[in-house]
């Protein structure tokens, strides 16, 4: 408790004459995050208070993470080091934490992309030039920014064992929860790809069990069994299985393998686009006709509550509750799947829709031509060529009348 007291600084405080901290975001237990400004380049960003304990740690994960620039990576910008204190400077990414992607009920499709773009993340760190596994990919590593993109924290750093211990239940090893502890934080190895793409299936997972609609946390089940939400796709469920159990017969250990089956799954999954017809008016047609309610070339347009269509394909029915469990503790049963009724208050995919809204269509609408109105200009133009035509026809005719 006192280390965390230490964390906790005045807000106002400059640091080294230049990064303000305006406001405290989240109090973790090994560092405190706060939302600053930097007075120098006019920019907000996060600043990371790590306490006196973890300074060699944080040190570490900077000096190896330091160079990382990827699109779904939070970017480090500067590293301060006080006798009492590690300043950690970062980029600041205004968005969604887990928690809230958790209850704004993403469909299946959006998950799925949301698995693609960590292993996207991981597979950067972990290239032969840089080999950098992430190790502590938790929920609150995890955060989507305002343009939807997924952007990974914390790589590097010393992993919450409490947390992976939790979730060993499902399909993992209880005495032996993360791999290769003895290689130096951060260190890439077969073992340590393994726990990493472990641990974004529990995170996919999470955002698929069922749970209240208003839960920010989702615990392990005590079971062991995968409980998914109703109208989550089979093949979702298993991909998530795949990688979780180290018993299945087709078990995935690293990002890359599951970065290929998602990117298959989403493009499968992925809502065709909203048709968006544009209505012309018809020739000759009256502003009365155009306003008149039931009109058959203007019918009422339709927004909001739109159906959501359920997805099939040849020879797999959508939307079926699934059960994942081991036949014994430890093991998997790849042809057990029970139905299972939602509890009571659980939010399920029923009611959300499978596709997003956005998208508004006009009913019998038709395109006809419009006759273009003639210009004044040419209006007068012809007049004036009539007048001077009947004038010189006038006074032709009187000249031969006086002769």
């Amino acid at each position: 408790m006192r280390n965390l007291e230490r964390l906790t600084v005045e807000t106002g405080r400059v640091i080294q004459q230049r990064y303000q901290l305006q406001r405290l975001i989240r109090q973790g237990q090994t560092c405190a995050v706060y939302q600053g400004f930097d007075q120098v380049l006019q920019r907000a960003v996060a600043v990371k208070i790590a306490s006196p304990e973890y300074i060699q740690a944080y040190r570490a994960a900077m000096r190896a993470t330091a160079q990382f620039t990827h699109p779904n990576i939070v970017g480090v910008y500067d590293l301060i080091v006080e006798p009492d204190a590690l300043y950690i400077v970062q980029e600041y990414v205004e968005g969604d934490d887990f928690g809230t992607l958790l209850q704004s009920q993403l469909t299946p499709y959006y998950v799925v992309d949301f698995g693609v773009q960590i292993c996207q993340a991981l597979m950067y760190a972990g290239t032969p030039a840089r080999k950098i596994c992430h190790g502590d990919l938790t929920p609150s590593a995890i955060i989507r920014d305002k343009r939807g993109s997924v952007r990974v924290n914390n790589f590097a750093l010393p992993p919450e064992i409490q947390y992976f211990a939790a979730w060993s239940v499902v399909g993992g090893d209880p005495a032996a929860p993360l791999s290769d502890m003895q290689l130096p934080v951060g260190q890439a190895s077969g073992g340590r790809h393994a726990d990493d793409t472990r641990a974004v299936g529990l995170l996919l997972y999470q955002l698929l069990a069922g749970r209240a609609p208003d839960a920010r946390v989702v615990e392990s089940p005590a079971d062991g069994r995968l409980r998914f939400m109703r109208n989550t796709p089979p093949e979702v469920c298993e991909i998530i299985a795949r990688t979780l159990i180290h018993q299945h017969p087709q078990y995935i250990s690293t990002p890359a393998v599951l970065h290929a089956e998602l990117k298959v799954l989403a493009e499968a999954l992925e809502p065709p686009p909203v048709p968006l017809a544009i209505p012309a008016i018809p020739a000759y047609q009256t502003t009365e006709d155009i306003m008149q309610v039931g009109s058959p070339q203007f019918a009422p347009m339709r927004s909001g509550n739109l159906v959501s269509q359920p997805l099939v394909r040849e020879g797999v029915r959508i939307g079926s509750d699934v059960d994942y469990a081991p036949r014994t503790a430890g093991m998997y049963d790849p042809g057990q799947q029970m139905m299972e009724q939602p509890q009571p208050g659980m939010q399920t995919m029923a009611d959300v829709g499978m596709y997003p809204q956005g998208g508004v269509s006009y009913a019998g609408a038709q395109y006809a031509p419009v006759p273009r109105r003639m210009s004044p200009i040419l209006i007068i133009l012809f007049g004036l060529i009539l007048f001077a035509l009947f004038f010189g026809i006038g006074y032709f005719l009187s000249t031969i009348i006086h002769i």
